[in-house]
């Protein structure tokens, strides 16, 4: 049985809630475990921007946070969710989400899939799936899918066509096609880690990503692979002379 570990960002277990324990309902009958870690019952302090988890590899702060972290990376697959407030996720997930920094640098869920889900009354639904969705790209994830609802459909049922394209990365990830933007974050990614060199650049070369077009053997368009090459070489270049 595979694991899905689902993050809940809201203190109010309504749209949201109810639309994550449908999620679970429908993955069971796949064979898929889906577990729901609600924020707002662990601590999780603000990012103080000493980059001690960058430079040093751990974080100085004390709480919860490297627990959901360790947990994310053993799951199978994610879902990240959130109510839409003021046109962008919640606090509390924004904070989780930046205490994750160091994933941007050395990625550890790279190739897992992960489902964005977002709730609103008013606006602001599609900025808040992309943002998601870029959180996911940022931690070298597979963005697999979308589940938003407005005021208008809180109420429909989840469609098998919007879990189709999680549960399909989830057994095979190969079949997964970056965008040309997700290739040149690759490479900018990859170029970061040569520059600033130490805990970066060695995960980046034990993992064998500094030779890679990508974080996984997966479906690249030439043209794009090509393009996200140039890319690369040119920044690596002026990362150099600079």
């Amino acid at each position: 049985m595979k694991k899905v570990i689902a993050i809940h960002a809201s203190k109010r277990k309504a749209n949201t809630w109810k639309m994550l324990t449908q999620i679970r309902e429908r993955l069971s009958d796949f064979d898929i475990e889906v577990e729901i870690i609600s924020l707002y019952d662990h601590e999780y302090k603000d990012c103080l921007g000493c980059e001690a988890c960058i430079l040093r590899g751990a974080c100085v702060l004390i709480d919860d946070t490297e627990s959901l972290m360790q947990r994310l990376s053993e799951a199978d697959g994610i879902i990240l969710s959130s109510p839409v407030y003021m046109r962008q996720i919640s606090g509390r997930l924004k904070t989780c989400i930046d205490r994750t920094c160091k994933w941007y640098h050395r990625p550890a869920l790279a190739g897992k899939p992960v489902l964005v889900l977002a709730t609103t009354k008013g606006s602001g639904l599609r900025q808040t799936l992309k943002y998601l969705q870029s959180v996911a790209v940022q931690w070298g994830a597979i963005p697999a899918g979308t589940v938003g609802r407005t005021i208008r459909d809180i109420g429909n049922p989840i469609a098998d066509k919007e879990l189709s394209r999680f549960i399909r990365m989830m057994d095979r990830p190969s079949s997964f096609q970056p965008t040309c933007g997700q290739l040149l974050d690759f490479e900018t990614q990859k170029s970061l880690a040569s520059y600033l060199g130490g805990l970066d650049e060695e995960y980046w070369s034990q993992k064998g990503w500094n030779r890679q077009p990508y974080y996984i053997p997966c479906r690249i368009n030439p043209i794009n692979r090509f393009v996200a090459f140039l890319f690369g070489t040119f920044l690596r270049s002026v990362m150099k002379g600079g």
